[in-house]
């Protein structure tokens, strides 16, 4: 259960920087440049957790903006934290629905999209609460210019299978199981599942037409 002072931190941090790095997930179209005040490569974000991968990236690609989204709060925080700790300008962060958010995206405006470790829903009965599936990777494809890549990571196997299933099957993409990216960061989250005895799979996939 959360204390009182995080709470109060939590919020102090909300006051102070959201204004400036978040964005709703509900509205009219981004122009991304005035978001960022640059024109640059974005790469859309889904699921960052406790924003320890999302930040690491984003402190090692500085070439890149990077939109965030996450429901939880924890997690909303802990990337303002990050932001402010790093300086970082390249990042903006949404509180909220991901799929709510995609549709204030331009279609094609995007570089890459990552979907890092996204709630299995392990029993069969809430297999439709995925976030990789066919309808979804239809309009994520969508959003991704000619070219652009989609990378997944998960340590479900039968989520690993859904992943592969769903994308070989989307015809404006092409790619497959990759082996583990020294660039993508060993997150908390995945150290926890390699010690679990789980495997780890990466997926990468890129926009053909």
């Amino acid at each position: 259960m959360l204390d009182n002072l995080q709470v109060a931190l939590w919020a102090e941090l909300f006051e102070r920087l959201a204004p400036a790095y978040t964005l709703a997930d509900e509205g009219p179209t981004v122009d991304l440049d005035a978001c960022f005040g640059r024109a640059a490569d974005v790469v859309l974000d889904i699921g960052f957790g406790i924003a320890d991968c999302l930040l690491a990236l984003a402190v090692a690609e500085p070439e890149l903006d990077v939109i965030g989204v996450e429901v939880h709060t924890p997690g909303i925080a802990g990337a303002l934290a990050g932001i402010e700790e790093h300086g970082l300008q390249n990042v903006r962060l949404v509180h909220g629905d991901a799929l709510q958010f995609v549709s204030r995206l331009p279609t094609e405006s995007l570089t890459g999209i990552r979907i890092f470790f996204p709630d299995p829903w392990p029993k069969a009965r809430h297999h439709h609460r995925r976030l990789v599936r066919d309808d979804v990777v239809a309009r994520l494809v969508a959003l991704l210019r000619p070219g652009g890549w989609l990378h997944l990571a998960t340590d479900n196997d039968d989520y690993a299978a859904q992943m592969q299933r769903v994308c070989d099957a989307n015809s404006s993409l092409c790619g497959g199981p990759i082996a583990r990216p020294a660039r993508r960061p060993l997150t908390r989250y995945e150290q926890k599942a390699i010690e679990a005895g789980r495997s780890v799979i990466d997926f990468r996939y890129s926009r053909v037409c």
